[in-house]
């Protein structure tokens, strides 16, 4: 279980927030390290933000530049009447290039991974590797139709205040976590202040918007390795999912990687394994 001087130490790193326009929307961004490194360029998964990764950036930052997006409707980022796959994908190519980063590393979490891997079909000369965080980003044939997306639209809740807020977060599938630590740091960077009370940064409507597509041919297609990382006590990337998704990426043995005792969200579930892991991939790749 990690305790509080181990955190503390992860965000003692010295990092920096800033934003650019992209389609009249701030897209917020935060960055760790120095950029004459390779990159590592984090994208969150649906209802997060940069602050997710407050505890896993700062453990390559002194090999690599680490950035990390707000995607729009998320986060310290401005919200759009209208959400999709392709919308996201410029927000990734604007910031790569207002960053000037020629070549990256896409780390991707969840409903990160089907944008990364969109972004990364259409830009595959910036991409050196796509790491796909228990992410699914095609369906097998018998699953097809179904969607889990009725069961992530939300509505806003009002709080009276921060710690009140705090105590009702929830991670997106919920699961136990035994790291609850890195859920409250999580849950205080999710919430912001209004005239009513504070309520969550992300955007309620996404889900009733979010464009997405049939990715099978950009999986299959890819001209850059491709590693999947997920939970063995995952929620939602079961053996079906594994086995479909590496068949079709045609996904070596060598770059598919298990943590044990993580769910969904790994990377909160087992932190220093999770290090471990992305820096032997990482390595594999210089």
């Amino acid at each position: 279980m990690i305790d509080q001087s181990w955190l503390d130490e992860c965000l003692a790193i010295e990092s920096s927030s800033s934003s650019i326009l992209v389609d009249g929307a701030l897209i917020n961004y935060k960055t760790w390290g120095d950029p004459i490194n390779p990159t590592v360029f984090l994208v969150h998964g649906y209802s997060a933000n940069s602050n997710w990764w407050d505890f896993i950036a700062p453990h390559f930052c002194n090999n690599y530049y680490v950035v990390a997006i707000d995607l729009s409707g998320m986060g310290d980022s401005d919200h759009r009447d209208l959400y999709s796959q392709d919308q996201y994908s410029k927000e990734i190519l604007s910031l790569c290039d207002e960053l000037g980063l020629e070549k990256i590393n896409l780390v991707a979490h969840s409903m990160g991974g089907p944008i990364s891997l969109d972004f990364s079909d259409h830009h595959k000369n910036r991409v050196n590797s796509l790491i796909l965080i228990d992410s699914i980003v095609v369906m097998p044939p018998n699953k097809i139709g179904s969607s889990r997306r009725g069961s992530m639209v939300r509505h806003d809740v009002v709080y009276d205040s921060m710690d009140e807020a705090i105590q009702s977060f929830r991670l997106i599938p919920p699961q136990p976590c035994k790291n609850q630590l890195l859920v409250d740091h999580i849950a205080k960077h999710s919430y912001r202040e209004t005239d009513e009370g504070y309520i969550l940064k992300s955007d309620g409507k996404i889900m009733r918007t979010y464009a997405h597509k049939d990715l099978t041919d950009s999986l299959m297609n890819s001209s850059y390795p491709i590693y999947l990382v997920y939970g063995l006590m995952s929620q939602i990337f079961n053996q079906e999912i594994l086995d479909f998704t590496s068949y079709v990426g045609n996904i070596p043995e060598e770059r598919i990687v298990s943590i044990p005792g993580g769910m969904h969200h790994l990377f909160i579930d087992e932190p220093i394994i999770f290090i471990e892991k992305l820096k032997d991939i990482l390595d594999q790749e210089k």
